[in-house]
């Protein structure tokens, strides 16, 4: 077996499932370019097989050097049988199979979805916790014991310490709780107790802009140049840039600004020190490599320009906008950036991908793309609102900020919100997450479900809210 432990090389083999389904995007797309890779395999066509290959696996593997993985061990360890989809980390996916002896795979694609990431070793069976996790589900009815089959998988998985959910369905709030606010406290969590939302923000920020519009302060189609400093302005590579092109990742911008880096501190807080001397310092040197409008490239930077904008509009801080426009006005008490004493009691520790407990987040002009804190009871009504049904003080905003405006094919974005059904603009979510936190709200105006996941772990908390809604679809 010396053999498959130090067998980490960069390509993907597709799994027929027999437990769980990858569902995200990403698990599919991984699924779909190593079908082909299978298919190479199994035929023993090495040479096509490398083809699927990106550069970073070529520069580790050249192709001679494949080829011989290939004739001296993949080979001879094909067919792989039983195989079954585990969990996805990172981007990499985990799966068990059949073969000489128990084995695990790990998987992922690069950023241009050509195959990164292969490692095969022995099983190891890392998956369960030896004493199940604590829970105020009461596995009566059918919609709690839909609930525990996910939620009991995954709070029992190793690493995993705490979630809540909050689901709204046929009219009626129900509330979930697993695992512990800390580990090893004892300390069931509720539906009172605070995480960092994440990315989830994103939603609260398109709302902002579409009340802004609403209040004819500005234009979706407005360049932003038109509400930046002119030192800032009079870069020409930010002329062609519109509002509505920061909310819906299609301005151009990168993931991240590339100077935020030196302004770190501290490792567990990446935004803390990023302001808006920073910022703008940034824009003013940025050269676009598209063209806006065109590309689908997701961006904590261009939403959190879009804060700072808005900022800049109603001479308020990001924070006051939230709490006055939006959290007052619809009873989201618990829903802010600034926690008083008393808030951070009921704050969940976070636990980074090691396990390690991080702390949260702290922002500064980069706010509007994730600082926001809540809990299940005021996430699940700020999914409410956006149900036409509500009448919500939001619902002119709403109604704007669910228009799409954006679609390739495979991403389809409105203001923040991004679609789940492309044919049928009635499922809208947005997932979030930290070093701490992973978090997920999915809402379905056709079927009037509206479900929240809070976790206080960096696992796949975002992509247990999916399949949640998935199954309580199919529960309806």
């Amino acid at each position: 077996m010396k053999c498959l432990m130090s067998l980490c090389f960069f390509c993907c083999v597709f799994l027929q499932v027999q437990a769980q389904q990858p569902t995200t995007i990403q698990e599919i797309k991984t699924d779909s370019v190593a079908q082909k890779l299978l298919q190479y395999l199994a035929h023993k066509q090495a040479d096509s097989a490398y083809t699927l290959a990106g550069e970073a696996f070529k520069k580790a593997l050249p192709h001679d050097t494949w080829i011989a993985v290939c004739e001296k061990q993949l080979y001879g360890l094909m067919p792989f049988r039983n195989i079954s989809f585990l969990r996805s980390k990172n981007g990499i996916n985990k799966y068990k199979m059949d073969g000489i002896v128990p084995l695990q795979l790990l998987i992922s694609l690069d950023n241009t979805d050509k195959i990164q990431v292969f490692l095969i070793q022995p099983f190891q069976d890392d998956t369960r916790k030896k004493v199940p996790s604590a829970t105020d589900n009461a596995k009566q009815t059918s919609l709690d014991k839909t609930v525990d089959t996910l939620l009991e998988n995954y709070i029992n998985t190793l690493g995993n310490v705490g979630a809540s959910v909050g689901i709204y369905i046929n009219g009626k709030d129900y509330f979930y709780n697993y695992g512990e606010t800390a580990k090893d406290n004892k300390q069931l969590p509720t539906n009172a107790t605070l995480y960092e939302i994440g990315s989830i923000t994103k939603t609260f920020t398109a709302t902002l802009l579409a009340k802004a519009v609403i209040d004819k302060k500005l234009h979706l189609e407005d360049a932003i140049t038109k509400y930046l400093p002119d030192s800032v302005a009079a870069n020409t590579d930010l002329q062609a840039i519109t509002l509505q092109q920061l909310s819906n990742h299609s301005s151009g911008l990168p993931r991240m600004p590339i100077n935020i880096s030196f302004t770190v501190t501290n490792y567990l807080q990446p935004y803390e020190n990023y302001d808006n001397a920073a910022l703008f310092a940034f824009l003013k040197q940025f050269k676009a490599t598209r063209k806006p409008g065109v590309t689908y490239e997701y961006s904590n930077l261009a939403v959190g320009l879009l804060g700072v904008i808005l900022e800049r509009i109603y001479n308020k801080s990001y924070e006051q906008l939230v709490l006055e426009q939006i959290a007052k006005p619809v009873g989201l008490n618990n829903t802010k950036i600034t926690l008083t004493q008393q808030d951070s009691t009921l704050l969940a520790q976070g636990y980074n991908e090691k396990g390690e407990a991080v702390p949260a987040w702290r922002f500064k002009s980069l706010a509007a793309c994730g600082a926001i804190k809540s809990n299940a009871a005021d996430l699940l009504r700020y999914g409410k609102q956006q149900l036409a049904v509500f009448k919500s003080p939001l619902q002119a905003y709403n109604q704007l900020a669910h228009q799409p405006t954006f679609s390739d094919g495979v991403q389809k974005v409105a203001l923040g919100w991004h679609f789940l059904v492309e044919d049928a603009d009635v499922v809208w979510q947005h997932g979030g997450g930290t070093y701490g936190c992973r978090t997920m709200l999915c809402v379905n105006e056709a079927k009037g479900i509206v479900v929240t996941v809070l976790t206080n772990n960096a696992t796949n908390g975002d992509a247990l809210g999916i399949k949640l809604l998935q199954a309580l679809e199919r529960l309806k």
